[in-house]
């Protein structure tokens, strides 16, 4: 049986869900049922570990929402197995904040996890071209399989050609599995 790891850059599923969203049908952050998300992903396989990135917010800034994403991410941690959250920061430039170090978190994990051995397919949640030369070093070097699961084919060249699979989650399939309540 194949072994599964799955690496999700939460803020771009986040963005991508709620687009599905029209004017009658609002999709918030807790309507997201990340657990039905990973299951499909899943399938039929043995899953070690679920990485969720996102940036921690800014207690200083906005304590409320700081302590309500601290809750979120304490009852998403309880409710879904082999669950982990990794944090990055937020930096404010130009009048708008920024995540800063969550894609090299993503890709230092992918491939320290290659290189000891840890599983067999990477499932990377992600639209960002910048992961590219990480999926080539972990696929030639390391022999492992990777998978790109977006939610649009409107993604760099780049990125869908160096997955050995390139999957995109679109509003039926999202609404059929249940990623939103």
């Amino acid at each position: 049986m194949e072994r599964l790891m799955i690496f999700i850059d939460a803020e771009y599923v986040i963005q991508k869900i709620k687009d599905f969203g029209d004017s009658r049908t609002h999709i918030r952050l807790k309507d997201i049922q990340w657990n039905n998300l990973i299951q499909w992903i899943i399938n039929k396989r043995k899953l070690i570990r679920c990485y969720y990135y996102s940036a921690q917010l800014s207690e200083q800034e906005n304590p409320k929402t700081y302590q309500e994403q601290k809750e979120y991410l304490k009852e998403l941690k309880i409710k879904i197995p082999y669950f982990e959250v990794k944090l990055g920061r937020l930096v404010y430039i130009n009048n708008i904040w920024i995540q800063k170090g969550l894609d090299i978190k993503i890709a230092l994990d992918m491939f320290s996890k290659a290189v000891t051995n840890q599983y067999d397919v990477a499932a990377l949640v992600s639209g960002d071209s910048d992961f590219v030369e990480v999926i080539y070093e972990i696929k030639e070097r390391y022999g492992k399989c990777v998978e790109l699961y977006t939610f649009d084919y409107a993604i760099h060249d780049s990125l869908k050609l160096c997955a050995d699979k390139h999957i995109v989650i679109n509003d039926q399939i999202a609404k059929l599995h249940r990623f939103w309540y």
